[in-house]
């Protein structure tokens, strides 16, 4: 209960700190699951019109990809869902528009977290020196956590973004290590709905085996690299 209520108080002061910044949290928490229940079933009302999209005509192919920068980039969408769909609705055509999207989204994200958290980030680890020194010694391996980050297939998209852009990760090392960390899950959901009948069979579990052991697989190493960026004594902080 304590931790509860410590996570409040700390939540209280953000928002005293940066109002802006509180509801942004709120935001990539929540709306991405409400963005789901809303704008799943309108696709699926619509599959037939979705299916029959011509990508190789540049101007469907652009506002498509725009389309669904702009539902990852707003945290209107989680990026697994949009995959799942993709690969259930488009095929394999629409795979490389995929990844050019949600690396548009990364951008989006970025800027508007960035321009929202302004100064929070030091203000809140001003009251947490050790995390502070900890971050400042392992900056120049920042993208090692991008990566193990992205590669996790439970830590949101969104929020992950919010979290890079308070840290100031810099936006060109988290489209090139998060692009590479979320390929192997955007991959395995993609290709997921490419094979199922039903949409909703893209995003429930099948057992431990299989793709469940490969999700598995993902987490741990991701786990297993965010715990090495964090203890594994830094010699050279500048590599």
């Amino acid at each position: 209960m304590e931790k509860k209520r410590g996570f409040i108080k700390e939540f209280k002061e953000a928002s005293r700190i940066n109002p802006f910044m509180a509801f942004a949290i709120l935001w990539v928490s929540f709306m991405p699951s409400i963005g789901t229940l809303l704008l799943v079933p309108m696709a699926l009302a619509n599959s037939k019109f979705l299916m029959e999209l011509n990508f190789s005509d540049p101007f469907t192919g652009i506002t498509t990809i725009l389309i669904g920068a702009a539902l990852m980039g707003f945290a209107l969408m989680p990026t697994t869902m949009l995959a799942a769909m993709a690969g259930f609705l488009l095929d394999w055509n629409a795979f490389i528009g995929l990844v050019l999207a949600y690396t548009i989204a990364t951008l989006i994200a970025y800027a508007w977290g960035k321009n929202l958290s302004k100064n929070s980030g030091e203000l809140l680890l001003e009251r947490y020196p050790k995390a502070k020194m900890l971050l400042d010694q392992k900056k120049g391996r920042i993208g090692e956590l991008i990566f193990f980050v992205r590669l996790s297939p439970v830590i949101p998209f969104a929020l992950s973004n919010l979290l890079f852009s308070i840290l100031k990760s810099g936006w060109k090392k988290l489209i090139l290590f998060g692009t590479i960390g979320m390929l192997p899950r955007t991959t395995l959901v993609f290709y997921s709905g490419t094979l199922v009948s039903d949409i909703y069979q893209a995003i429930q579990s099948e057992g431990i085996h299989g793709k469940g052991w490969i999700f598995i697989a993902f987490f741990s190493v991701s786990l297993w690299g965010i715990w090495k960026f964090f203890n594994k004594e830094n010699q050279n902080p500048s590599t």
